[in-house]
């Protein structure tokens, strides 16, 4: 098929989709990462070339005659690896998360309250994980950043395919609305960041930077050449990777619960082993065993079930060299997609009991015969070399949202809504879904938010 100039195989089932995971040194991903960039991110025409001069993967041994010096892909999958699949650097990341939301929760001013139940997460988990992140000060110094960031996210994919200015008006002011706030951030934080003590230039978090992920990532594109602008397009673009999949696919899990009361108490019961009041000076409202959280049965369940459902992810890659594939050549220089989501709706794989693969079903990953799913019929973080490394603090960081919420609170499903409060006749489907990571919703729940008394 072809998508104007560019000529694409379209790839489907399971075992063509794990080849693909197999080839991944014959196939290379930064081109799509430097169209994203440009496209939605604003990533400047000169960064975007200096990057696309490394053409030498992201693995250690280098697939091209580039010296190790200017191996950028190479250098900053180094530091995502460090920092989010070690497993002292996610357990920092989640413990911290922990903490940044109950202060969050801790502010909510009323008793009860009736809103949108994903309203309720852009607002309170959007603050927490952006400050978990890079800290509190892009917050604070642009108080409208949580509205202009899911305006800018509403708009992702229209802008991704080039929508103009002039039809797209209020997504473009969002995106750009965005990029100068983070921008203001980097600067405040670059300078802060030269005044701290050389002692404290590996602490895991500052107030500058944030996580050390992020201030190592910064210094990398720094010494790769990067400009100032380059790098706020960046760090722009992970501030929308954590927020637009976790946020979503926690609202996904709580919306499942409040639509079936009977689950919301199960799974308040199996948290509350894996939850501790906290008890020291500045501890978080609940401290969380995340060893014990994450291996709950129930809860992994709905986890899987919802990512199944609710992620579709376009695992795209362009040949280095030819390749064959179920019989097929596949040709160097073009294109491979295979959309996740026709794989993670396949009836003939997930049909279970009477529970078709399209409806939600809680104890779908608790029967025995899904050990025999294939990674190509499942692969929401896709798969390979370049697969998701923030996967580990992502699914950490959904299962502590929720546990936290059903305990801090009760909710009660009131109406469905549309996201802008009118009512509507459903709950979020993917009737309009787009092939970008977890599905953003097109419908709210509004719930009735009870506090409760935590014991």
């Amino acid at each position: 098929m072809r998508l104007g100039p560019i000529r694409m195989y379209l790839i489907m089932g399971a075992d063509n989709i794990q080849a693909i995971f197999r080839h991944s040194k014959q196939l290379s991903f930064e081109f799509m990462q430097l169209r994203i960039a440009q496209k939605v991110k604003g990533l400047p025409a000169s960064d975007a070339a200096r990057l696309g001069l490394d053409d030498s993967g992201t693995g250690p041994t280098p697939l091209s005659n580039i010296r190790d010096d200017e191996r950028i892909w190479s250098k900053l999958h180094t530091i995502y690896l460090k920092n989010l699949t070690e497993r002292s650097a996610v357990d920092f990341l989640t413990g911290k998360f922990v903490l940044e939301f109950s202060k969050q929760l801790q502010s909510v001013p009323w008793q009860s309250e009736t809103m949108g139940l994903y309203r309720f997460l852009q607002d309170y988990q959007f603050k927490a994980s952006t400050t978990t992140l890079v800290g509190p000060r892009v917050l604070e110094s642009n108080l409208k950043f949580a509205d202009n960031f899911w305006d800018y996210d509403a708009a992702f994919m229209t802008l991704m395919q080039g929508m103009p200015r002039i039809m797209r008006r209020r997504g473009w002011a969002a995106r750009d609305a965005c990029l100068e706030a983070t921008k203001a951030w980097l600067a405040a934080a670059s300078r802060g960041s030269e005044a701290v003590d050389k002692k404290d230039s590996d602490l895991e978090w500052d107030e500058n930077f944030g996580h050390r992920l992020v201030r190592e990532r910064n210094a990398a594109l720094v010494d790769y050449g990067i400009s100032f602008e380059g790098r706020a397009a960046m760090h722009m673009g992970l501030i929308w990777a954590i927020n637009a999949n976790a946020i979503p696919m926690t609202a996904y899990m709580l919306i499942e619960m409040v639509r079936e009361p009977v689950l919301l108490h199960r799974v308040r019961g199996e948290v509350h082993s894996a939850l501790v009041p906290g008890t020291k000076p500045g501890s978080a409202l609940v401290d969380i065993d995340i060893g014990k959280l994450v291996s709950l049965p129930l809860l992994n369940s709905i986890y899987n079930e919802c990512l199944r459902l609710h992620s579709s992810i376009p695992i795209s890659r362009r040949l280095r060299e030819d390749i064959e594939i179920d019989g097929y050549t596949l040709k160097a220089s073009n294109f491979l997609l295979a959309p996740s989501w026709l794989s993670h709706i396949n009836e003939e794989v997930w049909t279970h009991s009477g529970h078709p693969a399209s409806e939600f079903w809680a104890e779908r990953f608790l029967q025995k015969d899904m050990r025999r799913v294939k990674l190509g019929d499942y692969c929401p973080y896709g798969g390979g070399a370049v697969i998701c490394p923030g996967r580990f603090f992502a699914k950490h960081e959904i299962l502590a949202a929720v546990a936290m919420i059903v305990t801090i609170f009760d909710m009660e499903f009131v109406r469905y809504s549309r996201l802008d409060g009118r009512p509507a006749d459903r709950g979020p489907g993917m009737e309009r879904a787009e092939c970008r990571g977890i599905v953003s919703l097109d419908r709210d729940v509004i719930v009735t938010f009870r506090k409760r008394l935590i014991v």
